[in-house]
């Protein structure tokens, strides 16, 4: 199990009443194979997207790789965030997104270019439609403290202008 999946098993059953601990740790040890697997396909991601995104301090809090398929062979398009501590500041991030497409045989990244406009958190629900790529960040509502985000922004990026533009937010 990688070191990230121990730390977010750590955190979840932390957070889990002493009484649901024994079933949600069965759980996670018969799911963690699985996840393992499903990575295994993939190149070390970190080399292959760093280079683009990660310029700054060096130090990445966080990355997420979005294909529009899950495995390796029949991925032909990704966006991928990294989350970059700004050095100086008192734990401040400055998100970095770079649209890539996937050649075959064998896989190859190619750098489309960076992505801009598009802010947030916990990137999810990513559909690769024919016009425009889609995606929704968790992000602040009017009035919420900046620790605690609980609104949602739907996105939707130009492939060829590299743009994202709000869709929705609520």
């Amino acid at each position: 199990m990688s070191v990230r999946a121990k730390a977010l098993c750590l955190k979840v059953m932390c957070e889990v009443p002493m009484s649901f601990r024994p079933l949600l740790f069965s759980l996670l040890l018969s799911v963690a194979p699985l996840c393992a697997a499903a990575q295994d396909n993939w190149p070390d991601l970190d080399a292959v997207l760093f280079p683009q995104l990660a310029q700054g301090s060096g130090v990445v809090e966080a990355a997420f790789f979005l294909p529009d398929r899950p495995t390796p062979s029949q991925a032909r398009e990704a966006i991928a965030i990294v989350y970059e501590w700004i050095q100086g500041s008192a734990g401040s991030t400055r998100i970095v997104v770079g649209h890539y497409t996937l050649d075959h045989p064998p896989l190859q990244f190619t750098f489309r270019g960076h992505v801009s406009n598009l802010f947030g958190h916990s990137p999810r629900d990513p559909q690769f439609l024919p016009d425009r790529i889609e995606l929704t960040m968790t992000t602040l509502k009017d009035g919420e403290p900046r620790c605690c985000p609980s609104g949602e922004t739907r996105y939707a990026i130009d492939r060829t202008t590299q743009q994202a533009h709000v869709l929705w937010t609520r």
